[in-house]
């Protein structure tokens, strides 16, 4: 076998030459002294830790039809691989969807089984339930006035998603209702100075439903294809800087509280829809005695659970509501006539089970708003109850898994269709309500269906007693829950962490607080990302050093009948080896142009990446860059000790290199040199001025003197 020949067979035993995450069989493991079996993936590492990598011969150019083929096939080979594998995963999730009716059925026959052998367990999970419902009912009032909706409106969301997040939630124990997250998102749609502020409110209401319903889809969608892994990327500023705006949200929408309806004929519910509303006097004593009522609220908000025996039995909302009402129809209306402002004087409840109302697709009129608030209440929504089943999780001593993420966020988003379809305001899980339910002993699944149940009950017998609640005492367990949610921490944190980091929670906060939550979170993780790629590329360094290889020099030849040839000559160079440490991407590239000294290197140039990770194709066009600048000055650069990441970005997706199993170094065919002419005959007169080059005049005068 000629040179030529041995080139062009090895060559094309490198090009078939592949390292992938499946095993193969390849005839170029017999020059590497592995025998022809299918290997696994360590070894096929192994096999490319010892292989170098460079570019291409200058001379090799890849046709148009060349080029079109692999792209044909390398986009042939993705699309079949991403089928096997959505059918795979479809199929395996038709299963699993037939399976339900099955798997549900045996669950309610074993639950209950369950509880006829655990009377004492079902009797704890009933009771935790009923005091989940006392805690939510007045909470769900005060929410359902922050997004500018009746009250019934929140009590019917707070019905579905207990019932359905319980029976299909992620971890048993979560409590799910109309949550304060997404009724800080809605006055968008809803509110007098929103997007839809052109509008009646019958008509943005109307809009409202339509975006639960839609994000009822997102959020099913990302259940279905697993997308709530994503939020993982959310850093923990981003949480901070969410819990810290949304208390501070919550906290601005109370202010309602502090407001008179300038219109006799209007109830406070109409009156503030239609933007008749102004502050109260500082000297009316209608406002120090709901000022009272606030802070007396908060006082047993805080206080009462640390009473002996009674206070981890009753909930503190229920007292809240029952002195409340006492202190309003007992002492202040009969004795001092300054009536506080009550929920049946915002606005009636309608003790009626809620009747099926589908969203009325075609009188929308904003599509923009309706969609961008649907997606705002699907991430918030998605957001919150991940974070809630992580801290149920975290106080049962439990894991959280991808399956039971999936199963929270299709809770979700079947929650928020029913709430589409019946008029509900939407929701989530609770962060607050979901560990106070935990740490009231509730460790199934029925405390929360009964929680959803209990609250349509109250719905239907206890609407009457529910108007008597002072609007003040809302206000005043909203704000406990806002001191609870606010992270206090923040300000020592603030001058202690990076100031990056710092930035992240400021952002976060104050974007929350100006524009919604989800704006907020996903500014927080742009930053987070940017700041992430500006200190990995900054981390990148290198170490030179000289190092002796073997090298195989390639020389080709040609003849006088056109004929081509190679010779090959083996040798050791002297190179200059780069060692680089770090992370090879986007954001380092112009510090890696920096270590190269292509003028005063040597012929051969090794770039040694055992300790530096290529991440993107920007690591490979630098690669490149580098590689074309040392040809360019007649030199070879190669790379070796790449890992299998490395390996399939820099030859698989990209034609200009090739791995190989030497140094080969290409010469240039040397030109044979020209003829002599025949010798003149006048070459032996002397001539008058010397041909001889002027560094020879000795030589020149002996001429002219012979």
């Amino acid at each position: 076998m000629t040179a030529m020949e041995g080139e062009n067979g090895r060559s094309a035993s490198l090009r078939a030459l592949r390292v992938s995450n499946v095993s193969y069989h390849d005839e170029s493991y017999v020059s590497h002294g592995l025998t022809p079996r299918a290997t696994g993936v360590q070894e096929e590492i192994d096999l490319a830790s010892r292989l170098y990598v460079q570019l291409e011969p200058a001379d090799r150019d890849h046709s148009v039809k060349e080029l079109l083929h692999t792209t044909v096939v390398n986009g042939w080979q993705r699309f079949a691989r991403a089928v096997r594998s959505a059918g795979m995963s479809s199929t395996s999730k038709r299963d699993a969807m037939r399976a339900v009716p099955t798997q549900f059925s045996k669950a309610c026959k074993s639950t209950v089984g369950y509880y006829r052998l655990n009377l004492g367990i079902l009797r704890r999970e009933v009771l935790c339930g009923v005091a989940a419902t006392l805690l939510m009912i007045p909470e769900t009032v005060a929410f359902s006035y922050v997004a500018n909706l009746d009250p019934i409106v929140g009590l019917y969301a707070t019905g579905f998603f207990g019932i359905v997040v319980g029976l299909f939630g992620g971890v048993p124990g979560t409590v799910a209702g109309a949550a304060g997250a997404l009724a800080v998102v809605m006055p968008t749609l809803t509110g007098s100075d929103g997007s839809l502020s052109h509008l009646t409110y019958e008509e943005r209401i109307q809009h409202l439903f339509v975006a639960v319903f839609i994000a009822g889809l997102f959020q099913l969608a990302f259940g279905i294809l697993e997308l709530s892994r994503f939020f993982s990327m959310i850093p923990r500023t981003a949480h901070i800087g969410f819990l810290n705006g949304l208390a501070i949200m919550m906290f601005l929408s109370q202010k309602t509280t502090f407001e008179d309806c300038t219109r006799d004929d209007l109830r406070f519910g109409e009156c503030e829809k239609q933007g008749h509303l102004t502050w109260m006097s500082a000297s009316n004593p209608v406002t120090w005695t709901t000022l009272f009522t606030v802070i007396l609220t908060m006082v047993i908000m805080v206080y009462f659970p640390r009473v002996p025996l009674i206070g981890r039995l009753i909930p503190p909302t229920l007292v809240v509501a029952i002195v409340g009402i006492g202190f309003e129809f007992g002492i202040n209306r009969p004795l001092l006539g300054w009536d506080v402002r009550t929920i049946g004087d915002t606005s009636p409840l309608s003790g009626s089970f809620p009747s099926i109302h589908p969203p009325s697709l075609g009188s929308i009129k904003d599509w923009g708003s309706v969609l961008s608030c649907a997606a705002s209440l699907a991430m918030v929504g998605i957001f919150e109850s991940i974070m809630t089943i992580q801290a149920v999780v975290d106080l049962t001593k439990g894991q959280l898994t991808r399956t039971a993420c999936r199963k929270e966020c299709i809770a979700q988003g079947i929650g928020n269709l029913l709430c589409g379809f019946f008029q509900g305001m939407g929701g989530c899980s609770m962060i607050g309500q979901s560990t106070g339910n935990v740490l009231n002993g509730a460790r199934h699944r029925l405390s929360s269906v009964c929680a959803g149940i209990f609250t349509f009950m109250v719905i239907l017998f206890a609407s009457p007693a529910i108007e008597l609640v002072p609007v003040a005492c809302l206000t005043g367990i909203l704000i406990v829950i806002i001191a609870h949610t606010f992270y206090w921490p923040t300000f020592g944190l603030l001058f202690r962490i990076k100031l990056t980091e710092a930035f992240t929670i400021v952002l976060v906060t104050v974007l929350a607080a100006m524009i919604n939550l989800a704006v907020a979170v996903i500014a927080g993780v742009i930053w987070q990302c940017v700041v992430h790629g500006w200190t990995s590329g900054r981390q990148i360094r290198s170490t030179s050093t000289t190092e002796t290889v073997d090298a195989t020099i390639v020389t080709l030849e040609h003849d006088d009948d056109g004929e081509s040839g190679a010779t090959t000559q083996h040798s050791t160079v002297e190179a200059r080896v780069y060692l680089v440490h770090g992370t090879l991407l986007y954001s380092s590239v112009v510090h890696f142009r920096e270590f190269f000294d292509v003028v005063n290197d040597p012929s051969v140039v090794i770039v040694d990446l055992q300790h530096c990770h290529v991440a993107d194709f920007s690591a490979v066009a630098a690669l490149k860059e580098a590689a074309m600048r040392y040809r360019d000055h007649g030199k070879t650069l190669l790379v070796r000790h790449l890992d299998s990441h490395g390996v399939d970005l820099v030859v698989h997706h990209d034609l200009a290199w090739e791995l190989t199993d030497d140094v080969y170094l290409r010469q240039k065919p040397v030109p044979p040199a020209p003829k002599s002419p025949p010798p003149s005959p006048f070459s032996r007169i002397p001539a008058i001025v010397s041909p001889v080059p002027l560094q020879s005049p000795i030589s020149s005068y002996h001429k002219l003197h012979e």
